[in-house]
């Protein structure tokens, strides 16, 4: 009898010792789940919130007919480093109703990584887009000038180490009229009007 009751409790005592450790393992789980969506929470804050994308200027390559220099412009809001990837660029012209595709190639960078630390502020990166005089552009709103979408795609992450299931991806539409390299300024000016009689090559839009 005496026995059979320490069998019970040596069953019992298994059974709370499995049944607590499951319960622990279970808060440990759970714990570690809410810190993931915690930290990519702060992660999808900081590459929404704190990293703007956009386009500094562009200027008209002389020796290369066709070609433009973007500066694209990534700026740290935050107050520390982030890790982003290299940014890469899309390029559209407004031909009608339809955006076409013109191509772009990298200008020159001054690293091959392709997870580069930037610290608060802003950092430059240089693309070469390619304009065929061919594509039939659209005025849009301002006369002579091309409407352009640069398209900006970066992933954004918590440390160096590229991790897939803690990165987010940030995508930035940017927008600029671009003077065809083949209209002349004399010819933009019997249409437009700009201080000083100055035709820049590249007009910012905001975002829409």
């Amino acid at each position: 009898m005496l026995r059979g009751k320490k069998l019970v409790a040596s069953l019992l005592g298994a059974v709370l010792l499995f049944v607590v450790a499951d319960y622990l393992v279970g808060l440990k789980e759970a714990a570690i789940i809410r810190e993931k969506e915690a930290k990519k929470e702060r992660l999808e804050k900081r590459a929404f919130y704190q990293i703007v994308p956009d386009i500094e200027d562009a200027r008209d390559i002389k020796k290369a007919q066709g070609q433009y220099e973007v500066v694209i412009k990534i700026e740290n809001l935050a107050d520390e480093a982030v890790y982003i990837t290299y940014p890469q660029a899309v390029a559209y012209v407004q031909t009608g109703t339809f955006w076409t595709e013109v191509p772009v190639r990298e200008g020159e960078r001054s690293s091959e990584e392709q997870v580069i630390r930037i610290d608060p502020g802003i950092h430059l990166y240089r693309k070469i887009v390619t304009i065929s005089r061919s594509i039939k552009y659209t005025y849009y709103q301002m006369y002579g000038y091309m409407h352009v979408r640069i398209r900006i795609a970066l992933y954004v992450l918590p440390e160096s180490a590229f991790k897939e299931e803690e990165v987010v991806d940030r995508y930035s539409d940017a927008y600029m009229y671009l003077k065809p390299y083949y209209m002349s300024d004399r010819e933009i000016a019997r249409q437009v009007k700009f201080p000083d009689d100055k035709i820049p090559t590249m007009i910012p839009m905001p975002p829409h």
